[in-house]
């Protein structure tokens, strides 16, 4: 092996890797992505060096410069990638020696791509997160939005399917926005414990030198620096509570994704998805089909695909930094990915949608979604619940026997029932108002819960992770 294309650990090896063997090791092609997060891993690790006296302050001047400059190379497309280039820390070290020589060779004193790799990765997760944050809370700003509008817009609620009872509209969105914001509240705890720095932790058990780990875990911006070394080398945990996150998250995004889906349903017609957010048939002229919504409902398969993966790879492995940690970036990318992409699809799906308030409340006017207000009432008049509950379901039976529904009792038979004027149960208004417990879906508490939850996602605003 000539020098030049030799990998990086070549020194005691005699034979270049067999052609199988370097296909299987080299992940250039999906952690390249980490470029920008290794330069400053590698900028800030220079500084270390220069502060521990094994670099003069021109000599950590030159190689900060020339490691931007190689990120530069590396984003704008520039970079010549060379067969001996296993990954994303071999390019950047191969790319600055390259520019400057035996000053580059001093470039990875004191560290280790076990511990650069996991500092790039919490790096780039972190940056990420961000990202999905954002879409995220503007998601949920999206929901709070129509459910602000639709306050007092009355539609079914379902249980099993099937008509239940009386809610809003408001109600029903700000279910979906509540789950988000408990997504938001665990990725936010989930950053902070991300944000932890493992530079400085060497190969397992730090190095010789003096370097500060603390030192670069600040330059980096990480809240902290690991306790461990050994820890700070194998702990997979980050990706591993990421990817369960993501699962969750995606699977709320699939139920939201799901009721659009349901509620733009032509035989149902309580909404309207957008054009820009629906596709056509190549064979019938007349379809809008809900394509966004259903893909979004089926991402979480991926998600849950995701941390399976990781999840089978981290069972039983030991301590100490294994090639099968290698295995953590392709579902933790697409993981991301996925999430970045579903959360803006569907961010804009719900955003555009136009609800039918007329349609829905013509719907909620289904007298059987009355019938526990009418058992209700009984028990209010003093008779115990579950016999309120079996006259009523007595009563049902026998209207259905007669093709009759409950707003075809007359006066007399609303007395009988011990129920005089008992008609006025079944109006929607008055039982969406009647609703009035705090979290319930009358409109009072339908503004109460959209207020709240705007004030979690300002309070979100002023902090950080």
């Amino acid at each position: 092996m000539t020098e030049r294309e030799a990998p990086l650990w070549a020194g005691r090896f005699t034979k270049a890797p067999a052609p199988e063997a370097e296909a299987l090791s080299k992940s250039l092609g999906f952690d390249l992505r980490m470029a920008t997060q290794d330069v400053r891993a590698s900028v800030a690790h220079v500084r270390g060096l220069e502060d521990a006296g094994l670099l003069s302050e021109a000599e950590a001047n030159a190689l900060a410069s020339a490691l931007i400059e190689v990120g530069k190379d590396i984003e704008a497309g520039r970079m010549a990638f060379r067969p001996a280039d296993e990954d994303v820390h071999s390019v950047v070290e191969r790319a600055v020696t390259d520019r400057l020589g035996a000053l580059g060779a001093k470039l990875h004193a004191g560290r280790s791509r076990n511990d650069l790799v996991v500092t790039d990765l919490r790096l780039w997760l972190l940056d990420a997160w961000a990202r999905i944050e954002g879409g995220t809370r503007r998601l949920a700003r999206a929901l709070i939005t129509h459910a602000r509008e639709h306050a007092e817009t009355v539609m079914p609620g379902m249980t099993h399917g099937r008509l239940a009872q009386p809610v809003t509209l408001g109600h029903h969105l700000l279910a979906h926005a509540w789950a988000l914001s408990r997504d938001l509240d665990r990725l936010r705890g989930w950053a902070e414990r991300t944000s932890v720095s493992p530079l400085g932790a060497g190969a397992l058990a730090t190095p010789t030198l003096p370097l500060d780990p603390a030192r670069s875990a600040e330059r980096l911006g990480f809240r902290g620096v690991f306790s461990n070394s050994l820890d700070a080398v194998s702990d997979r945990d980050f990706v591993q509570e990421f990817l369960a996150h993501a699962a969750i998250l995606g699977t709320h995004l699939s139920r939201l994704a799901a009721d659009l889906i349901r509620w733009s349903d032509e035989s149902i017609g309580w909404a309207e998805l957008d054009e820009a957010f629906s596709t056509g048939s190549s064979m019938m002229p007349q379809k809008r089909n809900p394509d966004i919504a259903e893909l979004s409902r089926a991402k979480v398969g991926r998600l849950l695909g995701d941390f399976t993966a990781l999840s089978t790879v981290l069972a039983g492995l030991p301590l100490g930094y294994h090639r099968d940690l290698q295995e953590d970036k392709e579902p933790l990318f697409d993981a991301a990915d996925t999430l970045e992409a579903t959360l803006a699809a569907l961010a804009g799906c719900t955003e555009t949608i136009q609800f039918r308030p007329g349609v829905m409340c013509a719907a909620a006017r289904a007298d059987v979604l009355y019938a526990t207000d009418v058992a209700e009432a009984l028990a209010a008049n003093g008779l115990p619940f579950r016999e309120a509950h079996r006259r009523i379901g007595d009563l049902l039976r026998r209207l259905d026997e007669e093709d009759r529904s409950l707003r075809d009792l007359s006066e007399a038979e609303w007395k009988e029932i011990g129920l005089p004027g008992g008609n006025v149960l079944l109006d929607p208004v008055r039982a969406v108002g009647a609703r009035s417990v705090p979290g319930g879906p009358s409109p009072g508490s339908v503004r109460d819960q959209a207020d709240a939850l705007a004030r979690i996602l300002e309070g979100l605003d002023t902090l950080s992770p």
